[in-house]
């Protein structure tokens, strides 16, 4: 297979790029290297990962930005596969710099939607989405604290969170807002048969290669402090 990994330098991303250039894929990872920019930490750190995976000789490494229509119709024209990993990730800079939050988060997504939907190979998506899209909502389920982790007292609950479970009137901020605008095109696409498309709901993730701060990785912050 063929596959495009949009912010494949980052910690989601990296770790898939490696993970199916192991198995002998053909891998383009498309990133913009923002993201210590929008934070606000050493740009070398930024550079880890982009120059970790450059030991990989089935691994393109393009520099792009996915708020670039062009660019990435460009790079996804012939791919099998989009792993969309690319985000504006924190939710302080979504209320200190709502524009840019929307347009990687909202705008970014859509224009990878139609860089799938025209690809020669009929791309299909794999988008990495977020527990803020059900707002507040989730945080009104009790849990219960059990020795080593907690978990929802209510046992309807006790496999995850539904894809049913309720999504609006429950105070979003405006990164919840954004991965929420770019989760809803995700699946309208998929419906109306436009592209193959999966969703995936994350929350707090973390390990190697992860560069946290306070403001969005706080358990690699945590760990690190």
């Amino acid at each position: 297979m063929k596959i495009l990994i949009t912010g494949g330098a980052g910690f989601v991303g990296s770790h898939v790029a490696e993970y199916y250039a192991n198995k002998g894929e053909e891998v383009i990872v498309f990133d913009n290297l923002s993201r210590a920019e929008l934070l606000g930490y050493e740009k070398s750190n930024a550079m880890y990962n982009w120059n970790y995976l450059k030991k990989y000789g089935n691994i393109e490494l393009v520099k792009a930005d996915i708020r670039d229509a062009e660019k990435i119709k460009d790079a996804a024209k012939d791919v099998d596969v989009i792993i969309h990993t690319a985000a504006q990730t924190a939710v302080t800079t979504s209320l200190i710099d709502p524009r840019t939050d929307f347009e990687v988060n909202a705008l970014g997504t859509f224009n990878v939607l139609e860089a799938a939907r025209l690809s020669k190979n009929n791309s299909c998506v794999i988008f990495c989405s977020t527990n803020k899209v059900y707002g507040d909502n989730v945080n009104k389920i009790p849990v219960r604290e059990k020795e080593k982790r907690y978990e929802f007292e209510d046992e309807k609950y006790k496999n995850g969170i539904p894809e049913d479970f309720p999504t609006d009137l429950c105070e979003h901020t405006p990164y919840g807002c954004s991965k929420f605008a770019a989760d809803i095109y995700i699946q309208d696409y998929a419906r109306r048969n436009e592209i193959d498309a999966a969703v995936f709901r994350m929350s707090c993730i973390y390990g190697t290669r992860q560069f946290g701060v306070e403001d969005q990785g706080w358990v690699a912050w945590f760990t690190q402090q």
